[in-house]
C-alpha cells in the first residue's frame, strides 16, 4: 500500500472512530434537567462538522502528496516582456532609402549658405542660389559673404571731412557745408571760430585766434591762457616748459623769468651763477669758498669780477 493510500485509510479510520454508534433501544428515563447534547438534532450537526473537518484534512493531504514531498516553493520566473523580433521578418521588410531634400543637395554642393530655388534647369538639375548677405564666388562654386556695397561720393567726403563734409559734383572734390570751414589741425569741417583757432595753432603752437585784421585780411593770433611767447615769437609755451628748458641748460637751481620783455634764465633763491655763468650752484658752496680763500666769516657778495667771486672781508 502506498503512502498516499495509507494516509487515506488513516483518515477514513478516524472517521469511523469518531462517528457515534447507534444505541440499542433501551427504554430509560432521565430527568429533564440533563444536558441536551445527546439529543438527535445536536448530534447530527456535530457529525456534519466532523465530516467537513475530515474532508478538509483529506484535501490538504492530497495537495501535500501531489508536491512529491518537496516543501520548497519554486523560484518565480517573471514573464518575458521583451519582444522577440523574427529575423526573417526583418529580412523581408522593405528598405526605405534616405532621400535628401533639394536644399540639402544645394548645401552639400555649394556650402551651408546656399539653397534650392525650387526650379530646375534645362538639363533637369537643381537651380541653387545664395542666401541674403552672400554671393557667388568668382568660380561660382560656393556662396561667400557679400562685400559691402561701394560708398557714394557723399559718404566718401563725410569720411574724409567729418559729418559736415559734402561732395562738390561740379569739380569732383570734397568740401564743407555752409557755415563750416576746414580745420587745419583736425582736418575736418568745423565752425568758424574753431577753424580760426586751429589755423593759429597750426601756424604758432600754443596760440589761439585773437581777432581778425581787416587791413591785412589775416587772423591775429596770441598765446592761450597760461602760455607765453618765446623770444622769437614763433610759439607759446607754459611757464613750466620754460622752467624745464632752463633746468636742462643750467641745472636744478635755474628757472625762467623775463628781462626787458625777453624770456631769460636765472638762478633761483639759494643758488648763484658760477664764475663761468654756465650753471647755477648753491650760494652756501660759494660762501665756503670765500671763507677758505679770504678768511673767517667771509661770505659771497653776489657778483664776480675778473673771474673771481667777490667776497666780504673777514671780521
Amino acid at each position: 500500500m502506498s503512502d498516499k493510500d495509507k494516509k487515506l485509510d488513516f483518515d477514513l479510520g478516524f472517521l469511523d472512530e469518531e462517528s457515534p454508534k447507534p444505541k440499542q433501544s433501551v427504554k430509560t428515563e432521565r430527568p429533564q434537567a440533563e444536558s441536551d447534547s445527546a439529543s438527535p438534532i445536536k448530534w447530527n450537526w456535530k457529525t456534519i462538522s466532523i465530516i467537513a473537518g475530515v474532508i478538509l484534512v483529506i484535501i490538504i493531504a492530497q495537495g501535500s502528496f501531489d508536491g512529491s514531498n518537496d516543501t520548497s516553493a519554486p523560484a518565480y520566473t517573471p514573464p518575458n516582456t521583451n519582444r522577440v523580433i523574427n529575423p526573417s521578418f526583418e529580412e523581408d521588410a522593405p528598405i526605405i532609402p534616405k532621400v535628401k531634400t533639394n536644399n540639402q543637395i544645394c548645401k552639400d554642393t555649394y556650402g551651408s549658405y546656399s539653397y534650392s530655388t525650387g526650379v530646375k534647369n534645362a538639363d533637369g538639375g537643381l537651380v541653387c542660389n545664395c542666401q541674403d548677405g552672400y554671393v557667388w564666388n568668382s568660380t561660382q562654386t560656393a556662396c561667400i559673404v557679400a562685400p559691402p556695397p561701394p560708398k557714394t561720393n557723399e559718404q566718401i567726403c563725410k569720411d574724409m571731412n567729418g559729418p559736415y563734409g559734402i561732395y562738390n559734383s561740379y569739380d569732383n572734390t570734397c568740401g564743407c557745408a555752409s557755415g563750416y570751414y576746414y580745420g587745419a589741425v583736425t582736418k575736418k569741417c568745423v565752425n568758424l571760430i574753431e577753424s580760426r583757432n586751429q589755423s593759429c595753432e597750426a601756424s604758432y603752437p600754443g596760440t589761439s585766434f585773437l581777432k581778425y585784421d581787416q587791413t591785412s585780411g589775416k587772423n591775429i593770433c596770441d598765446c592761450k591762457a597760461g602760455y607765453d611767447w618765446n623770444n622769437e615769437r614763433t610759439a607759446c609755451y607754459t611757464t613750466a616748459s620754460f622752467n624745464q628748458s632752463c633746468v636742462n641748460s643750467f641745472g636744478q637751481g635755474a628757472y625762467s623769468t623775463t628781462e626787458n620783455g625777453k624770456r631769460v634764465c636765472d638762478c633761483k633763491y639759494g643758488y648763484s651763477w658760477n664764475i663761468e655763468r654756465n650753471s647755477c650752484v648753491t650760494t652756501a658752496s660759494i660762501n665756503q669758498a670765500c671763507e677758505r680763500d679770504v678768511g673767517r666769516n667771509s661770505y659771497y657778495l653776489g657778483y664776480t669780477k675778473d673771474g673771481k667771486y667777490m667776497c666780504s672781508e673777514p671780521y
